[in-house]
């Protein structure tokens, strides 16, 4: 089959590598020249392993251009577009209808952006020509053609029950769960799941505050919760809350929606309070002073991606800086737009504290000599991942809710 991809971040590229794997043409229509520049040169422009290696493999079988026109030979049309959030917590779908009123003739269409639950239905009305179906993705950055290859399940929404079998077929050989619905109930498989993610990120993360007033440990509370099959030990790592390109935005879309509608979802909005002012709780364990030098170890909002999007070292650099503070960064593979070093003894070279911000194998690793450079031993775990938390030798080190052998002031004489 033939399947035409417009948009080619994270999403779209990894569905086209994933396509073109099983044996499929595809198109792919990227309208910013840069990077469509990049992609026809064999380069992927942002950190994700294993596409290099399959955009080289089947290359006969892809075709890049900026033209959304040529796609319309496709037998589907996915729409992998962004879909930004406005001033007011809204999904932007400028992109989406943009692409749908280029195309002059019906199209098989399949929303694979996150689209507020009902988007799908409202597109239907706008553009009667073309059928629709929303399959949303749920990819992990840093493991995404790993997750259209082999995904948990695939989620179909579509009123149209022709193409919901021919999907059906299609995603079937991948010998997953599949889910065939309403698209409105797919939208909302979408937004639910991230919403939950996030809000055991916040739970965890608020009662990590607890146990560092009580003098507890949150992970080994958080191995206990999780050996429970009903609660699961993934997204219960507490810390500096959760950040990239979905939860935040996702969010913010759900919250809004609930608001058009006339609800307030309370749970919702305490996970997104809770993790605003995780940034400022880990702040809070800095003693800060005017021209002190911190140093972050890590700067994505995750390891195993160069993906800055509401990476929480951003925030919590922009509020150091209005205090006046020097910062500096280190990651293998992301940067951003304050001073960076290229080694972690360089940024850990005269600095009066360092927090460990990003996960990273090579950072998590970090033997307490290393440390030695700094102006004061001072370390912030901002992810409670150091490998020698419990034997830090010179260095004064502090996780979030996590071994600060604090004596529960109810109990105490």
């Amino acid at each position: 089959m033939k399947f035409g991809i417009i948009g080619l971040g994270y999403v779209g590229l990894a569905t086209l590598c994933g396509l073109a794997k099983a044996g499929h043409e595809v198109i792919g229509v990227e309208k910013h020249i840069p990077k469509l520049e990049q992609l026809k040169g064999g380069t992927v422009p942002f950190h994700e392993p294993g596409m290099a290696e399959v955009l080289s493999e089947y290359k006969d079988a892809i075709t890049w251009t900026d033209d959304v026109g040529l796609a319309s030979g496709a037998d589907y049309v996915i729409l992998a577009v962004g879909t930004p959030s406005r001033e007011d917590g809204s999904c932007d779908l400028s992109y989406i209808e943009a692409a749908l009123a280029a195309f002059k003739t019906p199209q098989k269409i399949i929303i694979r952006s996150t689209v507020p639950p009902g988007t799908t239905n409202v597109l239907k009305v706008m553009y009667p020509a073309h059928t629709f179906a929303i399959v949303p993705e749920f990819l992990q950055e840093g493991r995404a053609l790993a997750d259209v290859l082999k995904p948990h399940r695939v989620v179909i929404g579509s009123d149209d029950l022709e193409m919901c079998e021919e999907l059906a077929g299609i995603y079937g050989r991948l010998g997953v769960p599949l889910v065939c619905t309403s698209p409105i109930n797919a939208e909302f498989i979408k937004y639910a799941s991230n919403a939950f993610l996030a809000t055991k990120i916040s739970f965890i993360n608020d009662l990590s505050r607890l146990a560092d007033k009580a003098g507890a440990d949150i992970t080994t509370i958080a191995d206990g919760m999780g050996l429970d099959p009903r609660i699961g030990r993934s997204f219960l790592n507490a810390g500096l809350g959760y950040g990239g390109s979905c939860f935040p935005k996702d969010m913010a879309a759900l919250l809004h929606v609930a608001q058009e509608n006339g609800l307030d979802l309370p749970v919702i909005r305490a996970a997104a309070e809770t993790n605003d002012a995780q940034i400022r709780y880990l702040l809070s364990k800095l003693d800060v002073t005017r021209g002190m030098r911190v140093a972050f170890l890590g700067l994505a909002f995750k390891p195993g991606t160069d993906d800055m999007r509401d990476a929480p070292s951003i925030a919590l650099a922009q509020q150091l800086l209005l205090q006046e503070v020097e910062v500096i960064g280190y990651d293998p593979l992301a940067t951003w737009d304050y001073r960076q070093a290229d080694t972690v003894e360089e940024a850990l070279d005269g600095a009066d504290y360092a927090i460990l911000v990003t996960e990273w194998e090579e950072l998590v690793n970090l033997k307490p000599e290393a440390f030695a450079g700094m102006r004061q031993q001072r370390f912030i775990d901002a992810r409670n991942a150091w490998k020698f938390a419990r034997d830090p030798r010179d260095v004064q080190y502090e996780g979030v809710g996590r071994m600060q052998q604090k004596v529960n002031p109810s109990t105490s004489k």
